[in-house]
Formats: structure tokens, C-alpha cells, sequence
């Protein structure tokens, strides 16, 4: 596995005896001995030493709290769902059907029989990797260097393996039962999100997975970087090779509502088009089949590792007998096994379970108990006091869970009851650690190995691009916030200045921004990034100087579009994905006139639709009059309803009409 990439690995390990606290004293300039001058610079040095990590600290908190905004459309698309289907039968019977299915397992023949590699023919100019005969250890090496020279796997291989993971993962109880009395030891990874580079330097440091080399990849496999068909598949082959030694946890990614909006689904439809339907599917039912966490016998300590967290609520007898593949998707809720469209209490509290331990997170502020999760808007954050309970009724003694990044790959939480380990290193261009935990055989406690597959060179930097939060990239995230709700804020500083000296306090100007953005960071620290002032106050219109949303995809006149675009785009980009169910790149007339009227019911909570009006807003989109609509005519279609139910039904100014207006015609 010769790579460019992974010769510039850049390792740093850590152990659990605080060996790198102790490297770190022996760097250190002797304190005793040294004169009044040397003893100075020292004391200057670690003053300086203090601050910038506190710097790096407040900015990584910064990161957080963005990244975890955009994860709040979670429970909106929940909400809408849940609308939706309870209004499924004033739909057409096809949209209706969609929309049921998307919680429904696959359908299990047909799924076999558009997937079945011996009916998918190779075309003789295919030059990439083959699988012909049983999957060995040789594929899974064939795999990786085809992978690492950017080939991309035929889809007839891509259902080979899939089906073959398949059957195991069918076979599996809802937890795998880890021994290392048998394994010996156990490696445990977090997060790798499509980076193949991350993982390809976890195989390279400590070895292919094999029969004495066990590897538990803890969920999140897939999304954000561009290579999760190529993770998921090397991971997939070496399960099929080693089933006894590969463990797989699911993550709250695995999911194929979530795939829609973070890269997954966009990627398979780029590299398995030919088929990229029933891949999806195939895809779709492998993530429900997932075991649902894994429980760790070290010799001296039993764990657990779980993707995300655990809650007051969590049953591991319930977990461990339920039936995990009707969780098709975490934000769709499973038909009622009675039947009908809500669920029973018991099957809601098993629901929410699964939810919890798949997005909970470890309460940011130290708090006991267990409470809504603020950041991601779904789940809990759970405190120490309902670890250790935990804990001590299933007589465990670790939680080892992912789903967040830290900056050094990994973090100790809860009296170093609670670790997060973390192995996308450069998560989304940033600047973390990966790290993976390896556990051997009657050892108290882990060693922890975190790396860069990248070299940064941090100390060539300036001191402000190292901890400023505008050189990270959830800056980009936070200007899309300020520009999508632009307006909102206008109005509300407007009328918190009721002299009109176009100045706000501090204090008004920051809760304002805490109100509407919805996003607690320290707005009074980083004002000075953000707007000018002055003695009277802050000059809030300086805000969104400089700043503009930009979309070349959509050429419109109208200012209002991309705020209105970015705002709702996530739950009309899942709506479209829905009824679109062979990912065609249309919708019917038919069906998107159901959708139209659902959003209008959805926003307004009345039943009282313009007909008319909606058959000429059709007429409109169908700009080429095909009879179908495409992603960006819905978009499109959605912002005028949008703009003409917020102005008023009198207003003539936003009707459609079917002119010769042009779309550019680029998927969204």
C-alpha cells in the first residue's frame, strides 16, 4: 500500500499513563539554576503558551456550535414527516406510497432481483478492479490500491460484496459480544466519513483486518468527504473476510434520509448510475441491518461502545430483543406494528431510544441529568450522574463512543468514564486529530493513537490564522446564517432602535443575534469580526457588508430567493429525493402539484387551497412541458408560493406565468 498521501502521516501518540504530559515536562526549559533573565522568558513563554490554547479552545467551541447547527434541521424534517404522513391520505396513492416507503424496509424479492450481480453485464471498456470467484484477502488488497489510484468499482462488484455483507449482517444479534480472552486485543474506530486517507493510514499503521487483528469501526462510515463508497466497501469486504474479527456499529449516517443531504446518496448516484437506484436500496437495507452497539469483555473491564450516547430512558434488554431493521430511518418513524400510523407508547419509547443512542452527546456543561440536545436538536445530552447509573446497572465500566470531533482525535469525559474517539483527521477541512483507541487483553485502560494524514505546519502560520474562528470552515456556515436570515435581523435591530441612530448596546445587539440565529456563541467576543463600532454602540447594518449568498445555479432577479432557498432547501431537497424514487431528476406534474399543497397546508394549517392557482403554478414550472419537474424548477416553484403566501393573495407582482424565463439546468 505505497501512497504519496500516506507517507506524509504524521504520527502522535498518547497513552492513557499520561506519558505525553510527561515527554512534554522533559522539553522544558530547567527551572532551577537559570538565571533571573532565562526564567523570565519562560515565564513569558508559557504565559503565551496558556493563552493560545485558550484561544484554540474558545474557537474550537466556536466550531462546534456551527457544525451543530446545521444538524438541527434533523428534528424539521421530523416534524414534516410526520405531517405528511398523517396527511397521506388526501395525497395521490403513488406520492402516498413514497412517502410511506421511505420508513419502510426494502421490499425483499425485488431488492434481490435488481441487485443480483449475475444479471449487471461488465462493459469491455471497463479497466477498473474485478471480483471473479470467492472474495479473498487479495481483493481486499486489489481494492485498496485500485482505490488509492482513484478507480472507481464496477457496479456488479459494488453488489458482490454488498450482498455477501449482507448475509452476515442479517445473521447478527442486535449487539456484537466482543471477548478478548479470544481476540486479544481490539482496535476501535470513530468516525472516518468517507476519508479514505484516514483509513487507508490506519491499515497501514496497524495492520489489514484479519483473523489476529480485530478492528470495530463505531459508525459514520459514510457523508461529508468523497470517498464513502470506497470506505464502506473496504469495510464491507474485510467483514466477509474475517466475520469473526470485523465488528461494524451503526452510525446515525448510516441512514439514507441523512445520506440525502450530506454527500452519501449524491456520491452512489455519481459512481453506480447505471443502477443507482437499487443500490440505494441495497445500501438503505444493509444500514438497518447494522448492529446497534457492541459490548466488550477486556479481561479485567467490560465496555461498551456506541455510536452516540445513552439516555435515562435506555433499556439494553428492550435494545437487545427489538427488531432493529424496521429503524430503516432514525428520522422516520416505523409503521406501528398494530397497523396503524402512530405508534404505540412502548413502540414511541423504543423509538426514542434508538434516537438516543445514536445522536446523544455527553452535556457540554457539566449538568446532571438528561435534557434536550440544544446543538443537534434531537436526542439528549446525558450528565455524569446518568453515566455512572448506567454503568452500574449493567456492571460496565467505559462508554466508548464517536459522533463528535475533538481537536486531538479524542476526549475524556464524566471522571474518564465517557471517551470519544474520533478518526476523521482534517474533519471538513479543519484542523483535528484522528485518533483510534487499540485495547489489549487484560489491560486496565486503552492507548490512544492520534494522527494527521495531512502535514500542517502550524507554527509557519500567523497567530490569528491558528485560532481564529474566520480561517476555520464552519466560518462559511455562519455567514450563510447571517445572510439566510438577513432580513429577520434587520427588523429586529430596526426595531430595537427606536431613536433610529442606526446603533445598537452591546448587550441588545448580541441577544438579537442569539434570538434569531438560534446559535449560543460568544457574539460580544467576536463583534469585532463581525461589525463596527463606535462610542454611541454598535453600527448593526455593517453586518452584512462584504457578504452575499451566491448561487450561479439559480440566475434570478428576485433578492429574496437564496435566503428563501437556504432556509428551506434541506426539507425540500428530502421531499424531492422522496418522490423521485428512481433518482431520475424528475417529478411528475401530478405529484408535485400533492407537494405544493402540502407545503402551503404545512405553513398556513389550513386545508383551504387555491386549485387554481396551483394548476397554473404547475403550468409555469413545466418550463419545457415534458409533464415532469426537475430539482431546480421545485425549488423555484416552492420560492414563489413561498414569497406569494407571505405578501398577501392580492399581490400581482410574484404570479407566475409561463414565460421564456431560463433555469440553469445544474442538479442542486
Amino acid at each position: 500500500m505505497n501512497s504519496s498521501k500516506l507517507s506524509q502521516i504524521i504520527p502522535h501518540v498518547a497513552s492513557l499513563s499520561d506519558q505525553s504530559d510527561k515527554i512534554e515536562m522533559t522539553t522544558r526549559l530547567p527551572s532551577a539554576g537559570v538565571d533571573k533573565s532565562a526564567a523570565k522568558i519562560q515565564a513569558a513563554f508559557r504565559s503565551h503558551q496558556a493563552r493560545l490554547r485558550l484561544k484554540k479552545q474558545a474557537a474550537w467551541k466556536m466550531h462546534e456550535k456551527l457544525e451543530y447547527a446545521s444538524e438541527q434541521t434533523e428534528s424539521k424534517l421530523k416534524d414534516m414527516f410526520d405531517k405528511l404522513l398523517k396527511a397521506s391520505e388526501t395525497l395521490s396513492p403513488s406520492v402516498a406510497k413514497l412517502l410511506q416507503k421511505a420508513g419502510l424496509p426494502v421490499e425483499e424479492k425485488e431488492l434481490l432481483k435488481s441487485t443480483n450481480p449475475d444479471n449487471i453485464p461488465v462493459e469491455s471498456s471497463y479497466r477498473g478492479p474485478r471480483i471473479d470467484g470467492p472474495i479473498t484477502r487479495k481483493t481486499l488488497v486489489d481494492l485498496i490500491e485500485a482505490f488509492q489510484q482513484g478507480q472507481v468499482l464496477h457496479e456488479k462488484y459494488v453488489c458482490v460484496i454488498l450482498h455477501q455483507a449482507r448475509v452476515i449482517l442479517k445473521s447478527l444479534p442486535n449487539f456484537n459480544h466482543i471477548d478478548l480472552s479470544v481476540l486479544r486485543h481490539i482496535h476501535i474506530i470513530g468516525d472516518l466519513h468517507g476519508q479514505l486517507a484516514d483509513l487507508l493510514h490506519i491499515f497501514n499503521a496497524n495492520g489489514l483486518p484479519s483473523t489476529d487483528n480485530p478492528y470495530i469501526f463505531n459508525g459514520d462510515f459514510v457523508d461529508r468527504g468523497h470517498n464513502s463508497v470506497e470506505v464502506i466497501l473496504l469495510l464491507m469486504t474485510s467483514l466477509v473476510l474475517y466475520p469473526s474479527s470485523v465488528f461494524l456499529n451503526r452510525g446515525n449516517h448510516e441512514d439514507i434520509m441523512v445520506t440525502v443531504r450530506y454527500g452519501f446518496q449524491n456520491e452512489v448516484i455519481q459512481k453506480c448510475s447505471a443502477r443507482k437506484g437499487p443500490i440505494l436500496d441495497l445500501f438503505k437495507d444493509i444500514f438497518s441491518w447494522l448492529p446497534i452497539y457492541s459490548y466488550v469483555e477486556t479481561g479485567k473491564v467490560k465496555i461498551i461502545i456506541i455510536h452516540g450516547g445513552i439516555s435515562d430512558k435506555i433499556n439494553l434488554k428492550q435494545i437487545n430483543a427489538l427488531t432493529r431493521n424496521r429503524y430503516v430511518s432514525i428520522e422516520v418513524p416505523p409503521e406501528s406494528k398494530s397497523g396503524g400510523k402512530r405508534l404505540s407508547p412502548e413502540e414511541d419509547n423504543e423509538y426514542r431510544q434508538i434516537q438516543d443512542l445514536y445522536w446523544s452527546d455527553p452535556d457540554p456543561q457539566g449538568r446532571k441529568g438528561c435534557r434536550k440536545n440544544e446543538d443537534r436538536n434531537i436526542a439528549t445530552f446525558f450528565g455524569a450522574d446518568t453515566t455512572r447509573d448506567f454503568l452500574t446497572k449493567y456492571n460496565l465500566s467505559m462508554i466508548i463512543r464517536s459522533h463528535q470531533v475533538k481537536p486531538e482525535g479524542y476526549e475524556y469525559t464524566h471522571d474518564r468514564k465517557v471517551l470519544t474517539v474520533f478518526s476523521a483527521s482534517n474533519y471538513s477541512k479543519g484542523s483535528n486529530w484522528g485518533a483510534i483507541v487499540r485495547w489489549d487483553y487484560n489491560e486496565q485502560e486503552p492507548w490512544i493513537i492520534s494522527y494527521k494524514t495531512e502535514p500542517v505546519e502550524m507554527g509557519k502560520l500567523s497567530f490569528n490564522k491558528q485560532v481564529t474562528l474566520f480561517e476555520d470552515p464552519a466560518y462559511h456556515s455562519l455567514v450563510e446564517k447571517l445572510m439566510t436570515n438577513k432580513n429577520l435581523l434587520l427588523k429586529e435591530f430596526q426595531n430595537a432602535d427606536t431613536n433610529q441612530t442606526n446603533h445598537l448596546s452591546l448587550t441588545a445587539w448580541s441577544q438579537i443575534m442569539s434570538s434569531i440565529l438560534q446559535v449560543d456563541l460568544p457574539w460580544l467576543l467576536l463583534r469585532k469580526k463581525l461589525v463596527e463600532e463606535d462610542e454611541q454602540g454598535i453600527l448593526y447594518n455593517t453586518l452584512f457588508d462584504g457578504y452575499q449568498l451566491d448561487n450561479t445555479k439559480f440566475q434570478m432577479s428576485n433578492t429574496g430567493i437564496m435566503e428563501d432557498l437556504y432556509m428551506w432547501k434541506d426539507m425540500l431537497m428530502v421531499l424531492f429525493n422522496l418522490i423521485d424514487y428512481n433518482h431520475s431528476g424528475f417529478i411528475s406534474r401530478n405529484e408535485f402539484s400533492d407537494i405544493i399543497k402540502l407545503l402551503i397546508i404545512g405553513e398556513h394549517g389550513t386545508d383551504e387551497v387555491n386549485e387554481a392557482y396551483i394548476e397554473e403554478l404547475t403550468l409555469a414550472m413545466d418550463f419545457d412541458k415534458n409533464g415532469k419537474i426537475d430539482i431546480n424548477e421545485f425549488l423555484e416553484s416552492f420560492r414563489i408560493v413561498y414569497v406569494k403566501n407571505s405578501d398577501g393573495p392580492n399581490k400581482n407582482a410574484n404570479k407566475p406565468k409561463a414565460t421564456n424565463k431560463h433555469i440553469k439546468k445544474t442538479a442542486f
